[in-house]
């Protein structure tokens, strides 16, 4: 991220998808009473917040699309080589 590569938003979308799936296996496993307590709390206090929070970097992350725009197809912009 310091070096704003623009491949971050892939980890972080990665990151992010694994956090919900880690909380979602981890309440659906879990024994009732003071496990799926934990499991819940954890879920909601930690592991979503943090998902949430890859999520906003990941969108964040993505390029712009003024910034990248593609060339049109129209062949306005393309130039000539007077040697061919």
């Amino acid at each position: 991220m310091l070096r704003r590569d623009p491949r971050r938003c892939l980890t972080a979308t990665a990151t992010a998808g694994l956090l919900v799936v880690d909380a979602w296996f981890d309440v659906t496993t879990s024994q009732p009473g003071p496990e799926l307590a934990t499991a819940v709390v954890m879920a909601v206090c930690a592991e979503r917040p943090m998902a949430a929070l890859c999520t906003v970097l990941a969108v964040r992350a993505l390029p712009s699309r003024t910034r990248d725009k593609a060339p049109d197809t129209d062949g306005s912009d393309l130039q000539v080589n007077a040697a061919t």
